[in-house]
């Protein structure tokens, strides 16, 4: 038989002895109606204590876990059921212990919770576990991630062809292909997707190939980014198996080795001599951790083993394995400059040689950036090196055919050069410089404004002025030498930009061609000298038939005047007094066509020494026109027709009625008698627009213009024209100049149905003029009457 008391002595050793503490809670107010003696072992705090306040508990829940533990045991305390909660509690030294609690409540009769009993549990070194992991997990995220390249990690189970499902993706598959991890991950055939269809089936081979045998994935494809670019990559995975060999998944990096591809072509094509160049720039990456007491290798790939013969496991173990293979010629070099850059945090950049263990000796160009933690303080250096070994022999040999060049460029006749795009002194001039300007090589060094100096200044504007190209540029200028001679040089220069397009020199020649212009300034000489024979004789030509146009426009008056007046002098003819009167008719009649005739060759001689000038007054130009044609004999007996009404205009009345005049004479002349001739007379905007058409034979376009000119004649239709128009040359000549007079033009345009149209314009408001050509014309015009 059990004593009385014996079995709750019991239940209280049980409790005491638990690595815990066993709570009781009233569910209506939340308060703890027991709590055993765990609570002062574990926080140091007795239950008394935690019994007295109410709060006391909710008080020492950590701020962050506070609302979420408190919102959890008020909803149990009201619905019932169990809770599983971790949190952090304070103890009474101020640190915080972290809890594992585990209750449930206590329903009455009704079903209504009353009590809720629990069970708190120390987790604190769990928790100390778990956080050294996640650290341990985020530091190599840190580094995968800050990788120039694609981490991933794909399963190694898959259906068919269609990849295995991705595991992880590093966030560079965003920069480099366009997509973001979750996309990547979520859609199985991505990877497929993006692939090149020219290199999907050799990449699956392979792919193929190392699951059956084994050994790492090493291969290069294109890939189509998001927006369609064509992006190259290097990938390289291994397969990860369980230790009984079963295929676990795929742990690969895939590095975008674009520009290397694009550099290795353009190397290929510039030094296609000396064969194909590799079609891999291998590369190894490694990480350095910065949070210790000085420099710690955490992560290098397998590459290094690759490239230098140098285990992995070896490099970790021995960070000193890095600088003792390094060149001897190098190492002081690189030394002083990763010494630097650790002091000052700034990235480091450095080409060096290193010895690989079979005596190899390799180039690499090493880029590391430092990478910031969480607080931004430095966490680690993360850098890449890229094996350039073939680069810099490429680099020795085009050396080794710069020099080659160089010899051939100082042999040359010719001054080569390369200057800077912005200002700056030349970059290099060839010793021919010296022949040719008398300027040595170090003198275009040491100034840089030298080129400028010795610029003729005749020429100086010039070439200011000439815009800039991409293309080749060529210009001929003059350069003062030294010893004051004037050389003329012809400048050809191209562009020359980096590989990122950005301009960075002009390189040319100058070639010495003073002798070829002397030449040329010969040659343009005679050839003046031939044109200026040839205006004379053209000018001679053009007065022999001046001279025969006048003499006949002068001889038929002058013989008709000679044979009226022999008439009328014979004392043998008795002739009636009209006859009489007729005669002297005609005779005054072919003096006053002397008289026109003199008359234009005297205002056309004024005009061109600029004595002529018009006085404007308002005229009526339709009233004046139809008195000149009705009072006309060079019309009488032609069929013309008359379209004028009244216009009034400023207007200089004598050039007005000498433009109707040699108009109506031209039309006479250079038509058919049985043409017909039409004379309108047209307002305009600016002015009026007087009008002669034909129906003849019309003006050649290509005499529109030059008929205009003084003693210029058209020319004729046949032989009998020919033989009977003649002309002086002068009346067109001197119809345009009174129109300039009165700020309009005159010009011939073909008639609609065939033959001439010949038009005048004069303008509303002509500028002011002084000089009267009436007073002159009518002074000579008296002189020729009284002498007649």
């Amino acid at each position: 038989m059990t004593p009385p008391g014996s079995e709750l002595r019991r239940v209280r050793s049980l409790i005491a002895d638990l690595d815990g503490i066993v709570w009781e809670a009233d569910a209506a107010n939340l308060s703890f109606s027991f709590v055993s003696e765990g609570a002062e072992e574990l926080l140091g705090w007795r239950p008394a204590d935690v019994l007295a306040d109410p709060d006391f508990w909710a008080e020492r829940l950590h701020p962050d876990d506070r609302d979420r533990v408190l919102e959890r045991f008020a909803r149990v305390a009201e619905d019932g059921g169990t809770f599983d909660e971790e949190y952090r509690l304070r103890a009474s030294d101020g640190t915080y212990v972290w809890l594992r609690d585990l209750g449930h409540a206590v329903r009455d009769v009704d079903g209504v919770p009353v009590l809720i009993r629990g069970l708190m549990v120390e987790i604190t070194q769990r928790k100390a576990i778990e956080a050294g992991a996640i650290e341990a997990e985020h530091r190599f995220r840190r580094v995968v991630e800050h990788l120039p390249a694609i981490v991933y990690l794909e399963a190694a189970e898959h259906d068919g062809e269609a990849p295995g499902a991705m595991l992880y993706v590093s966030p560079q598959v965003e920069a480099i292909l366009g997509f973001t991890p979750g996309e990547w991950m979520s859609d199985p055939l991505a990877w497929a997707r993006q692939f090149h269809p020219e290199d999907r089936a050799r990449v699956r081979q392979i792919y193929e190939r190392i699951e059956r045998t084994g050994g790492e994935f090493r291969a290069e494809y294109r890939m189509y980014t998001r927006d369609g670019e064509i992006r190259w990559i290097r990938d390289e995975a291994a397969l990860v198996r369980e230790p009984d060999g079963t295929p676990l998944y795929w742990q690969g990096i895939m590095f975008d080795v674009t520009a290397e591809v694009e550099s290795e072509e353009r190397i290929r094509r510039s030094e296609a001599r000396y064969g194909a160049l590799v079609d891999q720039l291998p590369a190894i990456v490694y990480s350095e951790d910065l949070t210790g007491d000085g420099l710690a290798l955490i992560f290098i790939n397998e590459r290094v083993e690759h490239l230098l013969g140098i285990g992995r496991e070896e490099w970790l173990a021995d960070p000193s394995v890095w600088l003792e293979s390094i060149h001897p010629e190098d190492r002081a070099r690189v030394e002083a400059e990763n010494a630097r850059v650790e002091a000052t945090g700034e990235p480091f950049e450095a080409e060096y040689r290193m010895i690989a263990r079979d005596g190899r000796v390799r180039w690499f160009a090493d880029r590391a950036v430092v990478v910031p933690g969480p607080d931004g303080t430095a966490l680690a250096w993360q850098g890449v090196m890229l094996d350039i070994t073939d680069r810099k022999r490429a680099e020795t040999e085009r050396a080794e055919a710069e020099e080659r060049y160089r010899a051939l460029v100082e042999q040359i006749p010719v001054v080569v050069y390369i200057d800077p795009v912005d200002e700056g002194a030349t970059v290099y001039i060839s010793p021919q410089s010296e022949t040719v300007f008398g300027y040595p090589p170090q003198a275009w060094y040491d100034d840089a404004d030298l080129w400028s100096k010795i610029i003729h200044p005749e020429d100086r504007a010039r070439l200011d002025a000439e815009p800039e190209t991409d293309g080749a540029t060529a210009s001929s200028y003059r350069v003062i030498a030294a010893d004051g001679r004037t050389v003329w040089v012809h400048d050809t220069s191209t562009l020359i930009r980096d590989e990122e397009g950005r301009p960075r020199y002009w390189q040319g020649a100058l070639v010495d061609v003073t002798e070829q212009h002397r030449r040329q300034a010969l040659e343009r000489d005679l050839d003046r000298e031939r044109d200026e024979a040839e205006r004379l004789r053209a000018e001679d030509e053009m007065k022999s038939t001046f001279l025969q146009a006048v003499s006949h426009d002068l001889r038929t008056p002058l013989a008709a005047i000679l044979g009226l007046g022999v008439t009328l002098e014979r004392d043998d003819l008795d002739l009636p007094p009209a006859e009489t009167r007729d005669l002297a008719r005609r005779i005054v009649q072919n003096a006053r066509k002397l008289d026109d005739l003199v008359q234009d060759f005297l205002n056309l001689e004024r005009l061109q020494r600029g004595l002529a000038r018009p006085v404007f007054e308002p005229v009526d130009l339709g009233a004046m026109v139809r008195e000149i044609v009705a009072n006309s004999e060079l019309v009488a007996g032609r069929r013309l027709a008359l379209d004028v009404a009244p216009l009034t205009i400023p207007a200089d009345a004598t050039m007005v009625e000498r433009i109707v005049e040699n108009l109506l004479g031209n039309a006479v002349k250079h038509t058919p008698g049985d043409s017909r001739i039409w004379v309108r007379l047209e307002r305009t905007d600016h002015g009026a627009l007087l009008m002669v058409e034909d129906d003849g034979p019309g003006v050649p376009p290509e005499e529109r213009v030059t008929i205009f000119e003084a003693y210029r004649q058209g020319s004729s239709h046949d032989a009998a024209s020919a033989a009977t128009v003649g002309g002086s040359g002068v009346g067109l000549a001197l119809i345009a100049r009174f129109a300039e007079l009165h700020d309009g033009r005159a010009w011939v345009e073909e008639r609609g149905g065939g033959g001439a149209s010949f038009r005048v314009s004069f303008a509303w408001d002509p500028a002011a003029r002084t000089v009267r050509l009436e007073d002159q014309a009518t002074e000579t015009t008296s002189d020729a009457e009284s002498q007649a």
